[in-house]
């Protein structure tokens, strides 16, 4: 069977990034997501307080800015 290809989601919650509730840059999806990291996207300022902090007890913080996601548009 094809595996289809995954849908973009917040890192700590999981929810999916065309939900009413994740933020976008000033508001807009055409802008991107408010939120991200090196290893994916963030739905909010909780979650991505959240993903700092895990990140700073296991050790691997980011030590540089995570370029800017591309996510494919519907």
């Amino acid at each position: 069977m094809l595996d289809r290809s995954p849908r973009p989601a917040c890192l700590e919650c999981g929810l999916p990034a065309d939900s009413p509730a994740f933020a976008w840059h000033a508001g807009q999806r055409e802008n991107g997501p408010a939120y991200w990291s090196d290893r994916g996207l963030l739905c909010s300022p909780v979650c991505a307080t959240a993903h700092v902090r895990k990140r700073r007890a296991d050790g691997t913080e980011m030590r540089d800015p995570a370029p800017a996601p591309v996510l494919v548009r519907r």
